[in-house]
């Protein structure tokens, strides 16, 4: 399930993995939700494709990232399987080519193996410190992980010149989550208006993290905007589309949720909205939208996936109206993922379930990192009060 910067953590330092290694590739969205992504990016599973496959490099590269690219876009994780197995001749080698272990890491972290796919990174750097793909893939991978300071050393460490903009989205995330969002947003804004070279992919990206940032400093009328030229692109992914529902559902605008996102995919993360937006409004398909999702929880749990805890969390605290189901959850997510999202959920399910002692750790992290965010502000002030 992926997610949008600031709500669903991990798949925004995905995106900066893959924009940043294949900034050149478009995403290719199926017009059918039921298509079998497999159909343009070939499985090795059979014998040839196996043997082709294990004797041809650049091959094995060019599949996973397709495979990686549309699984990031369309929140298939089935697509990491498939780069995975595209990648199985050098997965298991300590020392794999390069652009094979910077894959591994992306895959990594789709199943939320932060520690492993870390070490990939930070060996990739070991070997190469100006290899940018790895510093930036490094860098957002830090901050989910709660590492601000880190991630700021690696968005220090990338270069200017043709790859300007890169710099300039990574230090401006890292500015917004250690207190400095006004100036990271200034420095984004400004790199943006200027940048005349950068791929489509990587302006995009450029502007959700602006909205982000926006969003995080109140600017809700400045975020709106830009989600709203994004998301009328006929490739935006799921995790922007859910971003921009989640900037309308804190803005009491549940009925335009329902209409973003109609029509645009059953995925996890758009039914989950839907089903917030659908109880906030009464609306009829909430049972149906709630009855998909709570199959799909219970599927993971019993499988022992825990790669959904955060989205878990929301249906139980926002759908079901469940705090004691929901803190659990959000405290597991908590020790996995340290965004503002995160924090966010466990306060939210701490106030829910009137244990104060839960979010703790937030409040501590709040304070080390010097994170300011319109919408935690208010949420620490109750819980401070509880």
């Amino acid at each position: 399930m992926p997610g949008h910067l600031n709500r669903l953590a991990g798949r925004m330092a995905f995106a900066a993995l893959l924009l940043a290694s294949t900034a050149h590739a478009e995403a290719v969205r199926p017009a059918d939700d039921q298509q079998v992504l497999a159909k343009s990016v070939p499985q090795a599973t059979g014998t040839t494709t196996s043997a082709a496959i294990s004797n041809n490099l650049d091959l094995a590269i060019s599949m996973a990232r397709q495979a990686i690219e549309q699984g990031r876009a369309n929140a298939d994780p089935r697509a990491y399987g498939e780069a995975e197995a595209v990648l199985a001749p050098w997965w298991n080698e300590v020392n794999p080519p390069q652009q094979v272990r910077l894959l591994r890491a992306v895959i990594r972290q789709a199943n939320h193996e932060f520690p492993a796919a870390a070490a990939d990174l930070d060996a990739i750097v070991e070997q190469n410190p100006r290899d940018a793909q790895a510093r930036l893939s490094r860098a957002f991978l830090r901050m989910v992980m709660g590492d601000i300071e880190g991630a700021m050393g690696d968005c220090n460490a990338l270069p200017y010149g043709g790859r300007g903009l890169i710099r300039n989205i990574c230090f401006a995330r890292a500015s917004a989550l250690s207190g400095e969002a006004a100036k990271g947003r200034l420095v984004l804004q400004q790199a943006l208006a200027a940048d005349q070279n950068s791929a489509p992919a990587m302006q995009r990206f450029a502007g959700a993290v602006l909205a982000d940032l926006n969003a995080g400093l109140g600017l809700d009328a400045d975020a709106a905007r830009l989600y709203e030229v994004a998301a009328a692109e006929p490739t935006v992914d799921v995790s922007l589309l859910a971003a921009y529902a989640d900037l309308l559902l804190d803005l009491d605008r549940s009925g335009d949720v329902l209409r973003l996102l109609d029509g645009r995919g059953e995925q996890d993360a758009l039914l989950l909205r839907r089903a917030i937006a659908a109880r906030k409004t009464g609306d009829p398909r909430l049972a149906h939208w709630s009855s998909i999702l709570n199959e799909r929880f219970t599927a993971a749990a019993a499988a022992g996936n825990r790669v959904h805890l955060r989205e878990e969390a929301l249906f139980r605290l926002k759908v079901e109206n469940n705090p004691d189901a929901a803190l659990p959850l959000a405290i597991d997510n908590w020790a996995v993922q340290k965004e503002p999202a995160d924090a966010r959920l466990l306060i939210e399910a701490a106030l829910a379930a009137n244990d104060k002692t839960a979010a703790q750790p937030v409040l501590e992290f709040i304070t080390l990192t010097k994170l300011s965010d319109q919408r935690l502000a208010p949420l620490v002030v109750q819980l401070k009060n509880l």
